[in-house]
């Protein structure tokens, strides 16, 4: 391959980019005293707005948002057109937070948990004395609503379907003991399931509200008042631009302030602001406009660092500036193409990429490549250990063109004239790739490492890439997994079973199938082993997706208003990043500190 040119490809493609998002050069220290260059969006400071009190800035945390927020009233977490991350999380207090990074759990509206001998029954005891913000009290008849109810609705919710699967019934034993029964053995149900790490949680809610709501209808909206929450937050404002919550004033209006179980948090104001525009944030960062960013390019987390001396990162102030995600980052294949049916065609697409040129290239050498579909966690080291023969067999992480080229040859494709591979009749093998804007500093680049290799390809970010995916209206896409993270690897095989929501690709295996359905009761160790080798050796026989990367979530997060935020290099408490389950947990650790 001829990397010079490559190298001249990749620095145009990422100029390009750069000019295209900059609307000012490069900002100073902005500690330094100088002038930093406006940010290019009128999002970077919050302007007063009629009917909300001021809140000093060194009371305000402040984060920017990349993708486009939903409707200002959509406030529920099940609502299949809702979400978690855009401040609906704040509102649910989980049973059980959880680091997803060392799994250190952290009980909150649960003080303790157990499962029977044969994992069949699952018993939470409650903490006494939590309350909803309307007063009413908060018990187990709460929990076991909101498991029997999400059991009901299945897939007309959001994630309901996993609950139709493992709950059989959830019974309030007491005000403070709920049992919940499964239809098999569910060992997993609790690390997986029903704790808040990651985008995962199990978000409660008060029966006494929502029994008489559509929960598929339902935005928790409650004609500006908000939803109704065991939290200190409560719902200030929503436009198209921004998301403000506000803390409530006194200990008394809080469960855990009152009881003495936790202070009131020292941030009084969370501030959630769309801003599409990569270096939008990051300038906005250098000049103390907000204190995270969303997930940011290498190049734009080392100018923050450079020029503004009280950021941080996940690894401090060093690479590779974030953590490793839940979301291992792959090349999803539309199956229903004529030719990414053809697992050749799939195999020959994993050989063209250099996944060590891909990290050099697009982030300056700080990642770790991917070949499983699930992140390497220490929680899921027997699995990665299990897999490893599979590994040696396949060696789906090996760049080998002239393999590629082997197998599309006996596939029966030629090079044509432009030297793109066709089929006999003259069809090109086409790859063109959707995506988000958190691969703008890797798609350009497995763009052209494909288009070198003869695959027709393109890259683009449109605003509806969840859509079109989950609608299998694509060819090729950049995403990610929300499988699993600790324990064994079910969560993720899961994802590939006939007709799950997940499975974009719209892969399909009998046999696969069965595997994952017998590994989902397995409670014997040895046996559940030998399920998640099974399947994965069909999985990596028919490839219905490339692994790529780990995702890293690099987010920059700024002392200069706020510190204690976690990093493994001085406390890494939780994973930290505003879009997650844990966010609320990390914002009771965040210290003022008084800057003006």
């Amino acid at each position: 391959m001829k990397w010079s040119r490559y190298v001249l490809v990749y620095l145009t493609l990422i100029t390009l980019l750069l000019l295209s998002a900059c609307a000012a050069p490069a900002a100073p220290a902005a500690s330094g005293g100088a002038d930093a260059p406006a940010a290019d969006t009128g999002a970077a400071v919050v302007p007063e707005i009629e009917g909300i009190p001021d809140i000093p800035r060194n009371r305000t945390l402040i984060v920017a948002h990349l993708t486009q927020f939903l409707s200002p009233e959509m406030w529920s977490p099940y609502n299949l057109g809702g979400t978690h991350q855009q401040g609906v999380g704040l509102f649910h207090e989980p049973l059980v937070y959880a680091d997803m990074l060392d799994g250190h759990q952290y009980p909150w509206l649960a003080e303790s948990w157990e499962y029977n001998d044969d994992k069949t029954q699952l018993t939470y005891h409650l903490r006494d004395g939590v309350t909803w913000s309307d007063g009413e009290p908060f018990t187990a008849s709460d929990v076991a609503y909101t498991l029997n109810t999400l059991r009901d609705l299945g897939g007309n919710v959001r994630q309901g379907a996993i609950y139709q699967t493992f709950v059989k019934e959830a019974e309030a034993i007491d005000d403070l003991t709920v049992t919940i029964t499964f239809n098999a053995p569910a060992p997993r149900f609790h690390d997986e399931v029903m704790v808040a790490k990651g985008d995962s949680a199990t978000f409660i809610v008060p029966e006494h509200i929502w029994k008489d709501v559509d929960w598929a209808e339902y935005t928790a909206y409650n004609d500006g008042a908000g939803p109704v929450t065991t939290s200190p937050w409560r719902f200030a404002y929503a436009d198209d631009t921004r998301r403000i919550i506000d803390r409530v004033k006194t200990c008394e209006e809080w469960w855990a302030c009152s009881t003495g179980f936790a202070e009131l948090p020292e941030v009084e104001r969370f501030v959630q602001i769309f801003m599409a525009d990569q270096q939008a944030q990051a300038t906005a960062m250098i000049r103390n406009e907000i204190d995270q960013t969303h997930d940011i390019r290498v190049d734009l987390i080392e100018q923050i660092l450079a020029q503004n001396p009280e950021a941080t990162t996940w690894t401090g102030r060093e690479g590779p500036y974030g953590m490793v995600s839940w979301w291992p980052t792959s090349m999803y294949m539309n199956l229903n193409d004529k030719h990414l049916s053809n697992p050749e065609v799939r195999w020959a697409i994993n050989r063209y990429i250099d996944r060590d040129k891909l990290i050099d290239f697009a982030f300056n050498g700080n990642g770790q490549k991917s070949v499983w579909p699930f992140p390497p966690f220490s929680g899921l080291q027997a699995s990665m250990d299990n897999l490893a023969p599979l590994e040696e067999k396949y060696q789906q992480g090996l760049y080998d063109p002239a393999d590629a080229d082997a197998r599309l040859t006996a596939a029966g494709y030629t090079k044509d004239s432009d030297g793109s591979w066709a089929d006999a009749s003259g069809e090109r093998i086409q790859c063109n790739i959707l995506s988000l804007p958190h691969f703008s500093d890797s798609g350009p680049i497995v763009v052209e490492m494909l288009k070198q290799a003869g695959i027709e390809t393109s890259f683009s970010q449109p605003p509806d890439i969840g859509t079109r995916l989950a609608a299998g209206d694509f060819q090729c896409g950049l995403w990610g997994h929300n499988g699993s993270m600790s324990g064994d690897i079910y969560r993720t095989l899961l994802i590939y079973t006939t007709g799950d929501p997940g499975n974009y690709s719209k892969y399909s295996n009998s046999e696969y199938d069965a595997l994952v359905e017998q590994m989902a009761t397995a409670t014997d160790d040895e046996q559940i082993r030998t399920l998640e080798r099974e399947a994965m050796d069909l999985w990596l026989r028919d490839l219905p997706e490339v692994p790529l990367l780990q995702f890293y979530n690099r987010t920059g997060n700024n002392g200069h208003y706020w510190t204690n935020w976690p990093s493994t290099s001085t406390d890494p408490y939780m994973n930290g990043i505003q879009m997650h389950t844990g966010f609320p947990y990390t914002m009771l650790q965040l210290k003022a500190t008084d800057a003006p």
